[in-house]
């Protein structure tokens, strides 16, 4: 049987691509977290392999718990797209009563790096995807009056992305925070030229933007907020090929009352 030369290449790649973007777990990625203290930087590096999203190995000394996974806030939330996956290095408090960056001076910005994660196939960095998300205590949210649903936390690095309204600015999210712009913290997605299967993502982001955006304690110094007890750093890369997602907004769903209703309610 003979093949056109167009359906010959759609077989071919076919064959030579996987339907679905998974990661090669038999490679295990390195992962790196710094600070400075004192003025001196304090470097962590460790390979480690993909985990479930909890705990982690502890770096050193330090406070900090490290783990490498795929998966993230734009999965569970239903905002990532189709055809993409995300990976994802997070960080734990070991002790939440203790300082999660031990010494950490004024003004500097923690460093987090995933490198050396290896896809099934060619990817490029769905632009704009890259952002992070902050956790805090229960105990620490009642401590300043706040509610439970203010548990959660996230840093852009797309000034206009909302996760399709699933987030609110202001609220519990900073559309822009990671855009690279001045006292903002910045990203690096790196898709590496000689193997495009590889890819490292590297963020930086200031110490000041782990507070609380409501926090009435109007303080970024260390010591003077509520620190979360887990943050997570992710981006979404594609297939090479694939477009770029544009993320609706998701619309609330009203209910329809009757004017007896509106009446009754605003008794």
């Amino acid at each position: 049987m003979l093949i056109g030369t167009a359906a010959a290449q759609d077989l071919s790649t076919q064959a030579k691509h996987p339907t679905l973007l998974l990661v090669e777990d038999a490679q295990n990625p390195g992962v790196t977290v710094s600070w400075v203290s004192s003025g001196e930087t304090l470097n962590y590096t460790m390979t480690m392999p993909y985990t479930a999203p909890v705990g982690g190995e502890r770096i050193g000394e330090s406070n900090v718990l490290a783990y490498a996974t795929i998966g993230g806030t734009r999965i569970e939330t239903g905002a990532g797209h189709p055809r993409g996956a995300v990976i994802r290095v997070g960080l734990t408090k070991n002790e939440n009563s203790r300082a999660f960056f031990k010494g950490i001076d004024p003004g500097t910005q923690i460093q987090i790096s995933i490198n050396g994660v290896r896809f099934n196939q060619p990817v490029h960095y769905h632009e704009g995807t890259a952002m992070m998300h902050l956790k805090y205590a229960i105990t620490d949210l009642k401590a300043c009056a706040l509610p439970g649903t203010a548990r959660n936390q996230y840093l852009m690095s797309d000034p206009d992305d909302t996760l399709g309204a699933r987030v609110v600015r202001g609220v519990n999210a900073t559309p822009g925070a990671l855009d690279g712009g001045k006292g903002h913290g910045s990203v690096e997605v790196v898709v590496h030229d000689d193997d495009p299967t590889l890819v490292d993502l590297h963020i930086s982001v200031p110490y000041g933007l782990l507070r609380h955006l409501q926090d009435p304690w109007e303080s970024d110094l260390p010591g003077t907020f509520f620190e979360p007890i887990h943050l997570h750093a992710e981006a979404e890369m594609i297939p090479v090929g694939v477009k770029r997602l544009n993320r609706t907004p998701i619309l609330p769903e009203e209910n329809p009352t009757t004017e007896s209703e509106a009446t009754s309610s605003e008794d």
